[in-house]
């Protein structure tokens, strides 16, 4: 199997290079990006025949398609998702390749769906949307409503506290002018609209609205809402749901700071760039994360997902997580699961051909039985609870 990892030599992409070198199917594996340099140095670090670096601007459009002529899979890493998502699919399926990416925005999520019907007359497998979240927690939330009889509400949640990466030696020092694309992405997540579902209708929101979940064993767990995949596209596998929605946890002490900031964005006080650059900056950054970790519950997991509903007749939650992570941060638990979609492929779990989202196509203990072995001795440690029981 030939691979073409599309930032591959960006933070996740990189977790996603060294789990696919975990398998000897994979035959060759190209990471392609704008930063030669830095993909040259992480290719030569790997020691592995294997893998070759290529420098790729992919807005070049034809340049794009010349990568993906030698390979089989794309595996696409480079954000954020609502400028690059939609183009790089439909390049993948125009040139017959199977693809994966990581994809976190909602809106190109839906214009990635729409072209299922294309990728099935090309015979391409697709999913969208397979990190941590969106991705482990939708596999996460079609745990926690198996064990309803009837689900009516699923809710994703997750630490902001966690969505930081280790280094693993190849972080570029932090440049004048440079973005981070994780903050663009929360940025705009914030200073938009946001798509949930809401007593069975698709409603535009207000991010950050404020809401208490009575998790089985955790008690109330204080949650607001954020712009994500997973609001739209679990309906498509519980259609019977009535709300659904994404959100974070453990912020309420920046609640205020990222409205003001979402605020000025959504009046065109400042762009969304350089609110990102505001909230990822090096005082930002650090003065976030240690307010965060100051009030973080260690009793609560990383991502939780809350399903509620009906079990025997009677009003029940339930509620899933992993407890035992890979090491490295956000980057590996998201670029792990990316790299899962090619054992999934290559073994046939993945049999639809389409544009899917992961709950559609991939089945929870398949999944977490390929990603147990990244999280030590004992595993992700997948638990799942419900209130009935």
């Amino acid at each position: 199997m030939r691979v073409l990892a599309l930032g591959g030599s960006g933070g996740m992409g990189r977790a996603t290079v060294r789990a696919a070198l975990t398998y000897d199917f994979v035959t060759e594996i190209v990471v392609a990006g704008i930063d030669g340099e830095l993909a040259e140095r992480f290719v030569a670090s790997l020691n592995d025949p294997r893998v070759r670096n290529l420098s790729l601007d992919i807005t070049d459009s034809q340049a794009l398609r010349q990568a993906m002529d030698s390979v089989d899979v794309v595996l696409n890493s480079t954000g954020p998702f609502f400028r690059f998502g939609v183009p790089i699919l439909t390049a993948a399926i125009e040139a017959g390749k199977h693809y994966c990416d990581i994809c976190d925005d909602w809106q190109p999520t839906l214009q990635m769906l729409e072209l299922s019907e294309q990728a099935q007359r090309k015979g391409v497998k697709a999913v969208i949307g397979l990190g941590a979240s969106p991705g482990i927690i939708n596999l996460l939330s079609v745990k926690a409503a198996s064990t309803l009889d009837q689900v009516d509400t699923l809710v994703s949640a997750w630490k902001l506290s966690g969505a930081i990466n280790d280094d693993d030696g190849f972080t570029p020092p932090p440049t004048a002018g440079q973005v981070d694309a994780a903050a663009v992405h929360l940025m705009h997540c914030l200073s938009e609209k946001i798509r949930i579902l809401h007593q069975g209708q698709f409603i535009d929101s207000k991010p950050l609205e404020h809401s208490v979940l009575d998790f089985p064993t955790l008690g109330e767990l204080d949650v607001w809402s954020l712009g994500h995949p997973e609001a739209v596209t679990l309906v498509r596998r519980f259609p019977q749901l009535q709300n659904c929605y994404n959100g974070m946890l453990g912020i309420e002490d920046l609640v205020a700071d990222l409205r003001a900031v979402a605020e000025a964005v959504a009046n065109g006080q400042v762009s969304v760039d350089d609110a990102a650059r505001q909230l990822a900056g090096d005082g930002g950054r650090a003065a976030r994360q240690e307010r965060l970790a100051a009030k973080d519950r260690a009793d609560v997991p990383s991502a939780l997902a809350y399903a509620a509903g009906y079990k025997n007749g009677q009003p029940a939650t339930a509620g899933a997580f992993i407890g035992n992570r890979p090491s490295g941060g956000m980057a590996t638990i998201t670029g792990i699961p990316h790299a899962l979609f090619l054992p999934l492929l290559h073994h046939g779990d993945i049999q639809r051909t389409g544009v899917f989202a992961p709950e559609e196509v991939i089945d929870p203990d398949r999944f977490f039985e390929l990603f147990d072995p990244f999280c030590g001795e004992q595993g992700a440690d997948l638990t799942v609870l419900c209130s009935a029981d």
